[in-house]
């Protein structure tokens, strides 16, 4: 006969050895990565589509190289969803260093329509990027937001 001891205590260890498995970005030492856009560049498009170039900067402040095989991101642009972005590009983030990530993504023609109608040169082009860096050995969320254009360097745009 089982002990019910034995079993619950089986059951737990199984459970915690799942999650630590799934999770090993739990137990990475160090700081998470900085994840900045340095550029989004129109690409081809069609009357629903609008391809984007997406270069991102990668700034790993920790004393071990980052070995990142893939990336999955959402973009948003003052406040609003613009793009989610993914890439099996693999790179490796020098200790101490950076890299950059060019990743090709699409989004609605009918949501940058409404982006564009939305914005107004009297305000910054901002930006938000969330998401995950896939590593050799788990994956590292990071969140990060900034500026693109300040309203200054937005002077040739018409006003609305």
């Amino acid at each position: 006969m089982i002990e019910p001891m034995w079993t619950v205590t089986h059951f737990l260890a199984s459970i915690l050895l799942i999650a630590a498995t799934g999770c090993a970005s739990w137990f990475m030492k160090g700081e998470p990565a900085e994840v900045l856009v340095t550029n989004v560049t129109p690409l081809e498009s069609t009357a629903f589509e609008q391809r984007l170039q997406v270069d991102l900067r990668i700034r790993n402040p920790n004393d071990f190289d980052l070995l990142i095989t893939g990336i999955d991101f959402t973009l948003a642009l003052n406040g609003k969803k613009l793009a989610r972005g993914l890439g099996n590009t693999g790179v490796t983030v020098p200790r101490l260093g950076d890299a950059v990530v060019s990743v090709q993504t699409s989004t609605s023609t009918f949501d940058l329509v409404r982006q564009l109608l939305n914005f107004s040169r009297s305000q910054d082009l901002s930006y938000e990027i969330t998401g995950l860096l896939h590593l050799k050995d788990g994956r590292l969320p990071f969140d990060n937001s900034g500026t693109l254009l300040d309203k200054g360097q937005l002077s040739d745009l018409p006003t609305r």
